[in-house]
């Protein structure tokens, strides 16, 4: 079966689940789900027969346990190649969720802001509320993206 790029409710955006990240001739990682801006200043890769050349600017997993070789290897090869943000689900009751957000070259953790959402950088509009998502309340969660999806971004 092959993966299928998506123009997701934003103009601005290409998500795909399940689709190669070819990081260097040599690195290439297959997460759950890749994003990232396609055109502007933030764009960062490029998609060529449906593989991402170059990092996305966001990516995300979902694992069992924090110390899982995938997990670790992963977060280390996004955060040196440049992957703006490691968004990390362990499946879990309640589902935790670690926000990487690259910072002078490593990550750095992100909390909810007071409203309880974490608003990405590396794809704008992209909003999560964080109790929603733990809670696994799908509707919440969709809300939320599609209020943040429906506003206006800056990607010049």
């Amino acid at each position: 079966m092959r993966n299928r790029i998506l123009n997701l409710l934003s103009p601005g955006w290409y998500v795909c689940v399940m689709a190669r990240i070819q990081l260097t001739p040599k690195e290439w990682e297959v997460p759950g789900l890749t994003a990232m801006v396609n055109y502007g200043r933030m764009k960062q890769c490029e998609v060529r027969n449906e593989v991402f050349h170059g990092p996305p600017n966001f990516v995300l997993d979902v694992f069992n346990r924090e110390d899982d070789e995938d997990f670790v290897r992963r977060r280390e090869r996004f955060s040196q190649r440049g992957v703006q943000e490691y968004v990390v689900a362990f499946d879990r009751a309640p589902a935790t969720l670690l926000w990487h957000r690259l910072d002078l070259g490593s990550y750095r953790l992100l909390e909810a802001d007071d409203d309880g959402i974490i608003r990405s950088q590396a794809v704008p509009n992209l909003w999560i509320p964080l109790k929603a998502l733990q809670d696994r309340d799908w509707w919440a969660v969709v809300g939320c993206i599609d209020r943040g999806v429906s506003r206006r971004a800056n990607f010049s």
